[in-house]
């Protein structure tokens, strides 16, 4: 059997410095998303002298029936093992994530003794995404095409091949997985009872742009721990904040990311 092709953008980011750093930050990706993402908040925290490992997620990068084969057990499992290894290595391991990477981090940071997390437009209230009505749809309708143009107003920050970003719009992005949806859905509904395990630091950025995940997260995770929890709301911020189109949301977010976790 031929080995699946992992797209060059989807490949794992891992940036060590030769003398090993005694602080690891661990990046996980979003819903049908990949390393690439974290590309940008990666580089600024490697330059700042920490290592960093992005993983890819099972089934993402791949194609759409690879995807299929996937669900949110082996997400978890693959980001549990990924911060495992790390502690082995390393004397602190701080997390990253975007969308639904984000909600991993949270259900990690309940788990384990995290000291800090940076979530970007975590994903632990989908407006779009109605829980009851995919946990029925799912079994009627497999996927559903839907309407999807590559946006060039964003900049990449990751290695990739020309069509990278084409191939995976057309495998991901422009169908809608009717079953990946429902174990999207309940990966944010196990996040938001995690939460309330959650002792570590966290800094927390949405976008009021973001046509996906509620930005109203931003709040719900500060009031969780008024003292030491951080929330920055951008009013030219997307969803994809790590790569965002304003070059200001970027590089705010950015220095904030790394004077958090110098903080930590």
């Amino acid at each position: 059997m031929n080995a699946i092709k992992v797209r060059k953008c989807a490949l794992p980011i891992i940036l060590k410095h030769q003398t090993k750093s005694k602080k690891a930050v661990l990046g996980i990706h979003g819903y049908a998303g990949y390393p690439g993402e974290l590309a940008l908040p990666a580089k600024k925290l490697y330059e700042a002298g920490y290592d960093v490992f992005v993983i890819r997620l099972p089934g993402h990068g791949t194609s759409g029936s690879d995807f299929m084969q996937t669900d949110k057990e082996m997400w978890l499992k693959a980001a549990k093992e990924a911060y495992e290894d790390l502690t082995k290595e390393y004397e602190q391991v701080d997390v990253m994530g975007h969308s639904m990477g984000g909600a991993i981090a949270i259900i990690l940071a309940s788990l384990y003794p995290i000291k800090a997390l940076v979530l970007y437009a975590p994903a632990l209230i989908i407006p779009k995404l109605n829980h009851t009505l995919i946990s029925i749809v799912r079994f009627f309708i497999k996927k559903k095409k839907i309407g999807w143009q590559a946006d060039k107003r964003y900049k990449f920050f990751d290695e990739r091949d020309e069509d990278d970003d084409q191939y995976l719009g057309s495998e991901y992005w422009s169908i809608l997985h009717t079953k990946q949806l429902y174990n999207l859905s309940l990966l944010t509904k196990e996040a938001q009872v995690a939460l309330n395990k959650v002792t570590a630091a966290i800094l927390v950025f949405t976008g009021q742009l973001d046509v996906t995940v509620d930005p109203k997260v931003g709040s719900i995770i500060k009031d969780h721990n008024q003292k030491q929890n951080k929330a920055v709301n951008y009013e030219k911020g997307t969803h994809l904040i790590p790569y965002d189109i304003d070059e200001n949301v970027r590089t705010d977010a950015m220095e904030k990311t790394v004077a958090w976790i110098k903080q930590h």
